[in-house]
């Protein structure tokens, strides 16, 4: 009897033994599907864009990052306030629409911590002027539209500055206001616009400063109409934007390695009228 007990004990332990192991294989296997099936997973970054081509740019950046099985998810916005708000109300993870000095005088009014990631290219502004060839035309006295907000006041006196138009005082605050002008031997006056309104007003002023995608709505570029146009080496790069708690982020840097590919260089130095200079 006791040895009929001690085989039936023997055979219960083996089938629990089998059991056992049979259920951490399972497990096992599912774990590892469970791996394979997050390595596979989709992801997805929102991008906000305002307009070309910042939009192509993202495009192309779009296209070459579903080879990696990331998903961009543009999503486009009426003018350049609105992708900072969505932003830092993290409705998206990203924008592409705006200049460093744009980005900080945003965090400054809103309170927003965004910040750069990568700048992609300059957007060559220009001075541009419907009855004038040159600026050696241009006369005393003349009338010049630029953008109204702050950044791009600083912007359209830095480049009439560089081109000995006007003088600057020296200036702590890192960006000129109207009330900088030091020497304005030409007598210019300013009129101040929102920048997409500039293009509309083209022929009620002498001149416009505008960038080259307001400029092309004139069927105009920095290389062929503009009477004088930035030097490279300033800080108005269009950048990559996103918040200080995700720009170090895996996603996020691939979406800045996708920005500065061989593919959008090409598309950059291929835009009509050096319009759009690779900063990278």
């Amino acid at each position: 009897m006791k040895k009929w007990i001690i085989i039936m004990m023997v055979v219960l332990i083996s089938v629990l033994v089998a059991c056992s192991g049979s259920n951490n294989s399972e497990k096992a296997e599912k774990s590892s599907d469970d791996n394979n099936n997050g390595e596979d997973k989709e992801q997805t970054v929102r991008v906000a864009v305002v307009e070309s081509p910042m939009l192509d740019v993202v495009e192309i950046a779009q296209e070459n990052l579903a080879e990696d099985n990331i998903e961009v998810e543009i999503v486009e916005m009426g003018d350049y306030i609105q992708p900072n708000e969505a932003l830092a109300n993290e409705e998206v993870d990203a924008n592409f629409s705006q200049h460093v000095p744009f980005m900080n005088q945003f965090n400054q009014n809103s309170d927003a911590n965004l910040t750069e990631v990568q700048p992609i290219y300059y957007a060559n502004f220009g001075l541009y002027a419907q009855e004038y060839a040159s600026v050696e035309e241009f006369p005393d006295d003349a009338t010049i539209g630029i953008a109204n907000d702050p950044s791009n006041i600083d912007r359209s006196l830095r480049l009439l500055a560089s081109h000995n138009l006007i003088e600057l005082k020296e200036t702590d605050s890192g960006q000129y206001k109207l009330e900088d002008i030091k020497e304005n031997s030409h007598n210019y006056s300013f009129e101040q616009a929102g920048i997409t309104a500039l293009t509309r007003l083209y022929e009620d002023f002498d001149g416009v400063i505008v960038n080259p995608t307001h400029a092309g709505n004139l069927d105009l570029t920095p290389a062929d109409d503009a009477l004088i146009t930035e030097k490279e080496d300033n800080k108005f790069a269009i950048t990559l934007v996103a918040r200080e708690d995700n720009a170090d982020s895996e996603l996020i840097q691939q979406l800045a390695d996708a920005m500065t590919s061989e593919d959008v260089r090409k598309f950059l130095n291929s835009r009509e009228g050096e319009a759009s200079i690779p900063a990278f």
